[in-house]
């Protein structure tokens, strides 16, 4: 079998050789030069040397699976997995593609930091808070009811009155938190029983 040196290890010559160079090149030994070539029995050199080579190709195809072991690691490692929860089963799954479920409470209160699929830092999706489509915006301060908000801009139609924010959703709540609610009508049973007459011409 010749090695990468080309020494062939079925011969004397090739057993001493590579024998000689494992002393030079890992052993950093010079000293052994001429005992190898001069009185290092030719098959005692070949069957050590077969030896020493079938231990360094089960060394280096070692080192070649730890090596794609580290690097499926390196490829799992940083980042994050998203984890959400099923509203009807209950169960949580990954963006990884696993599931998980709990007898109580979630991922968080169970001590689970990490995803048990891809070892990424295990994060909990936020839920949005649902948007009422219907969004009820008060009245302009001059009562205008035709009123609206899209593009950051929370406006009256009617009489231009704007408001302007980073966001719709923003520029709404910040219309609504300077804009008091129209007062809704009374019941008949709590209306004041005073009556408004006409001025007279």
């Amino acid at each position: 079998m010749p090695t990468e040196n080309c020494f062939d290890l079925n011969t004397p010559d090739g057993g001493r050789g590579y024998i000689a160079n494992l002393f030079k090149t890992v052993l950093k030994r010079h000293d052994y030069r001429q005992y190898i070539a001069e009185r290092l029995a030719g098959d005692f050199a070949c069957t050590l040397a077969q030896h020493f080579e079938r231990i360094t190709a089960e060394r280096d195809a070692l080192q070649l699976r730890l090596n794609e072991a580290d690097q499926r690691i390196d490829d799992f490692a940083g980042g994050d997995c998203e984890w959400s929860q099923d509203e009807d089963s209950g169960i949580w799954n990954s963006n990884c593609g696993s599931t998980w479920s709990f007898h109580d409470d979630g991922p968080a209160e169970n001590g689970m930091n990490f995803c048990h699929c891809c070892g990424k830092n295990l994060v909990i999706e936020v839920a949005e808070p649902e948007q009422d489509d219907d969004w009820h915006m008060n009245p302009c301060n001059q009562g205008h009811r035709d009123v609206g908000a899209a593009g950051g801009v929370a406006h009256c139609y009617t009489c231009d009155e704007k408001i302007t924010a980073t966001t719709t959703q923003e520029a709404f709540e910040l219309w609504n938190a300077t804009h008091p609610q129209a007062e809704t009508c009374q019941p008949d049973s709590d209306r004041s029983t005073s009556v408004l007459h006409p001025r007279k011409s």
